[in-house]
């Protein structure tokens, strides 16, 4: 291995003229025959019965699950990818939320399902009657994902994040999820501008944002600090709508520093750079732009997973809430639910 091995896959993986050739998404080399790498596995697709069940992406094409995949070459499916997803279901099998090692390892994860997904999206007409707008997403565009990029090929060799908010190189919330059989135990939730993905499985729900963990800032308890507690999965979706929002608020960057030795990969934040440098009314920089209660509460709406009530009534000009319940506790879903049929 030479020293800056991993870097330059990690260069390759993420280049843009990549893609065009259907290299493996990977570490940029050419692909094998087959089927290729699953975005969403399929040990995943045969426990939450996903096989048959679709996925809508940017430009509204429904695609099964099982038709969900993306070049990928032998080395690397059957190499550090397969590792990374069987530290997935020995923590799916025996959630513990105190691991570092397993937050890093779902981090990796959700940074392979996201980048995924939008390769699949490379390779696919944003109008199949009118080819010349070209792919649902530009190969260009995916360059913006570096920095998923190293998280995910941090599985290949020892990588030390000396992060400025806390210990990840990422924002990650995890949920008990309750088990509700109206809502099936799986859902998957994205947002490619503020790069942000929330995904329910049986009884674990993770919330993750490829930010450098700006979100943490305002504290690791996440949305109403409801990190770790046990969720209802409308409720769910309202932290996920939450956190989705708030990423396409962000309006800052870090600068990094990355070196690689022949053992070892060490990336520092060296600071954050806000975009628009607009002074808060505390003289500090902004670092996300204002939060709008009608536009979250919009997204809250759109990713609920049932009709339920308004989240804001322009009447009134009140919003209602699935998860507080003005006392500091956890709001029963029971209201948002209705009599069962």
């Amino acid at each position: 291995m030479t020293e800056s091995y991993v870097l330059s896959l990690t260069e390759r993986a993420a280049s843009g003229p990549n893609f065009v050739g259907g290299k493996c998404f990977a570490c940029g080399g050419e692909p094998t025959s087959g089927q290729g790498e699953h975005v969403i596995p399929k040990w995943m697709q045969r426990r939450f019965k996903l096989s048959d069940q679709f996925i809508n992406l940017i430009n509204g094409t429904r695609i099964p699950y099982r038709h969900l995949t993306i070049p990928c070459c032998e080395v690397c499916n059957n190499g550090f990818l397969r590792d990374i997803e069987n530290e997935v279901i020995d923590f799916i099998d025996r959630p513990d939320f105190s691991k570092l090692g397993s937050r890093f390892a779902l981090g990796r994860w959700l940074c392979k399902i996201f980048v995924g997904l939008l390769v699949k999206e490379t390779s696919l007409l944003l109008d199949r009657a009118d080819p010349s707008k070209g792919p649902i997403v530009s190969p260009e565009f995916l360059e913006e994902f570096w920095h998923a990029q190293l998280i995910l090929q941090s599985a290949r060799k020892k990588t030390l994040f000396n992060s400025l908010h806390g210990p990840y190189p990422f924002t990650l919330y995890q949920y008990k999820i309750e088990i509700d059989d109206d809502f099936g135990q799986f859902d998957l939730s994205t947002n490619i501008i503020g790069q942000s993905i929330a995904i329910r499985m049986g009884t674990v729900g993770i919330v993750f944002v490829n930010d450098g963990g700006l979100q943490y800032v305002a504290g690791r308890g996440g949305p109403l600090n409801l990190v770790g507690r046990r969720l209802h999965p409308i409720q769910f979706s309202e932290i996920a709508a939450r956190v989705h929002y708030k990423a396409t608020l962000r309006d800052a960057t870090h600068a990094y520093t990355t070196v690689e030795t022949p053992t070892e990969i060490i990336v520092d934040q060296v600071s954050v750079r806000p975009f628009s440098k607009i002074l808060t009314a505390e003289g500090s920089m902004q670092i996300f732009r204002p939060w709008d209660d009608i536009e979250c509460a919009q997204l809250i709406e759109h990713l609920r997973p049932i009709k339920g009530p308004p989240v804001y009534d322009p009447k009134s000009r009140l919003f209602t809430t699935t998860l507080s319940n003005g006392r500091g506790g956890i709001q029963s879903p029971k209201r948002f639910l209705g009599p069962k049929k």
